[in-house]
């Protein structure tokens, strides 16, 4: 999926079906082989790349402003953003369901450039949640969440 098309759909599930959340990190690795596009990468966050190629510890605006001009370079030359490998995890802490907020323990990480994808890590305490997130990402078209995680979590008995 272009990073445009991602970037919009992951706003609007977190718009839609959370409630609260909280940035946790970013980074980016990048394969530059010109030399040209490293230096670029390190005006625009305003740190050097360590290796050479990797910043790591992004910041929100720093991680958004990489993924604008991966966008960016995208649209310029299709194929471009293999060479990138941007990540951003986010921890929620409540979700949106039915219009109530639900408190929650997930986070989900959301990769652009080369093998974009999503990775989450969601906790409910109900069916009915799982199956209300379930939709809202089906209806955006971001991902499919796959009833086979659906596993109860066992407790210690006292």
């Amino acid at each position: 999926m272009p990073a445009d098309r991602a970037k919009a759909r992951f706003q609007e599930f977190l718009n839609t079906a959370v409630a609260e959340h909280n940035f946790s990190s970013a980074s980016l690795m990048i394969q530059d082989a010109s030399g040209e596009v490293v230096p670029r990468y390190e005006r625009l966050v305003g740190i050097p790349a360590q290796n050479g190629c990797c910043f790591y510890r992004l910041t929100l605006e720093q991680s958004d402003r990489c993924i604008d001009e991966l966008i960016k370079d995208e649209a310029s030359a299709p194929g471009a953003t293999s060479r990138f490998a941007l990540a951003q995890l986010f921890e929620i802490t409540k979700w949106r369901v039915n219009g109530e907020e639900v408190p929650t323990t997930s986070s989900v990480s959301i990769h652009y450039g080369q093998l974009p994808c999503i990775s989450t890590f969601f906790q409910f305490e109900t069916v009915e949640q799982f199956y209300s997130v379930r939709r809202v990402l089906e209806d955006i078209g971001l991902c499919k969440l796959n009833e086979k995680h659906l596993k109860p979590v066992r407790t210690k008995k006292k």
